[in-house]
């Protein structure tokens, strides 16, 4: 076991001994049995115990505890798993394969491969169905049986075949959705008319989900980000994928990339490897710098001067990058100032169209609306005279008494 295992190991040892059933022998004794005969003797404590198990595998990934933990959002179901849970005077849990198949079943675990090549929402009615039937016509029988995991044909499977058929990985919804429902508050946060604030290449959309993350500490893989974005598009529908460019749209009628789009992210990772240029130029410029200082030191004036020099050469080369990026910016802030113009003419032109509709309705007509108006005034007139006549009526009775 690696250094890196074993400090996984004692995280998760001391997770697990925080929690308030650890305190109780007979509580993890429960918790440990073979929870496959539970759900038959007692099936009250078996959901009791499936929920705890539900609760602790997803936080081991949310946690990242797993002794595999370069993935963030995918439990890896296999021999390491099971030894990392195992408890002094328990041993290993006997009904975790029992868990990982139940969990499947309700959704809470999903197959890596199923999910990721399935075009069925997992939020479809009928969608388990659905993305059996997808990856049946993409994949062999064979293989699509080997990865669904869903339904146990022999009601008599022994232990041993029942771990077998659900070691594998599997996508954690609760993590992802999670994730995902704070990246999409973030984005709608951003101005809808900043179009450079919906267009990101995949390692911008990398840190960007990871500075979302409510733990602020979260690493994703590439893996994690083929599963957040598979997510978000298929089953979120808050966003498009096309090769490398990805762009946020909840419009279904702006859910595609167009030559706009395109330019844009060309234009962003221009400024982005230019940034990374100007980086790399600084840092080689303080290298310099650490250089000279040492050459003097040791009275080596002809090393002093080569290096001086070079960075005089690497000061020319940041000042050109440093224009270069001002430049690039400048025309960034400029195509998102025409969307947002473009964008703010067209909300003006749909609202003349409104208000055109709405006056040219019958009611509104100028004929109309005299016609209206003279009869509201004539019967303010009316009103008047009679308000008038009560009042002269009511002195006349006053002076009478």
């Amino acid at each position: 076991m690696t250094s890196s295992s074993t400090d996984t190991t004692e995280k998760l040892h001391s997770f697990l001994s925080g929690l308030p059933e650890f305190a109780s022998t007979p509580r993890i004794q429960s918790l440990y049995s073979d929870l496959g005969r539970q759900k038959l003797s007692n099936p009250s404590g078996y959901t009791a115990n499936l929920g705890w198990w539900r609760s602790v595998l997803q936080e081991l990934v949310s946690r990242r505890m797993q002794s595999n933990n370069a993935n963030a959002l995918v439990l890896h179901v296999n021999q390491e798993l099971s030894d990392a849970l195992r408890w002094d005077k328990v041993g290993r849990p006997a009904g975790l394969s029992t868990v990982v198949d139940d969990m499947t079943r309700d959704g809470d675990l999903h197959p890596l491969g199923l999910f990721l090549l399935s075009s069925v929402s997992i939020y479809e009615s009928g969608s388990v169905v659905g993305r059996v039937a997808d990856i049946l016509i993409k994949r062999s029988f064979w293989w699509a049986m080997e990865h669904l995991n869903l339904v146990n044909p022999d009601g008599n499977e022994s232990a041993a075949a029942k771990w077998k058929r659900v070691c594998g990985d599997y996508v954690v919804i609760s993590v992802v959705k999670t994730l995902a429902d704070s990246i999409i508050a973030a984005q709608d946060e951003k101005s809808s008319l900043t179009i450079s604030e919906t267009i990101y290449s995949l390692d911008s959309f990398k840190k960007y989900a990871e500075s979302c993350s409510p733990t602020q500490s979260i690493r994703l893989s590439e893996l994690d980000v083929k599963i957040l974005l598979r997510y978000l598009s298929r089953d979120r529908h808050v966003l498009v994928v096309q090769g490398e460019v990805i762009k946020f749209a909840e419009d279904p009628a702006l859910r595609r990339i167009t030559s706009i789009d395109q330019g844009v992210f060309e234009l962003k990772s221009t400024i982005e490897r230019v940034e990374q240029q100007i980086e790399h130029i600084e840092t080689s410029i303080k290298s310099r710098t650490n250089q000279i200082k040492a050459a003097l030191l040791a009275s080596r004036k002809e090393i002093a001067k080569l290096q001086l020099s070079s960075r005089k050469a690497l000061e020319a080369l940041l000042n050109q990058r440093v224009q270069t990026l001002t430049t690039l910016t400048a025309a960034l802030s400029s195509i998102d100032q025409a969307h947002s113009d473009a964008a703010i003419l067209k909300a003006y032109e749909t609202s003349s169209k409104v208000l055109k509709e709405i006056l040219s309705k019958p009611e509104l007509q100028r004929e109309r609306v005299d016609e209206v108006m003279d009869k509201l005034r004539e019967g303010m007139e009316g009103a008047e005279e009679i308000r008038i006549a009560v009042e002269e009526g009511g002195w006349e009775v006053v002076e009478a008494a």
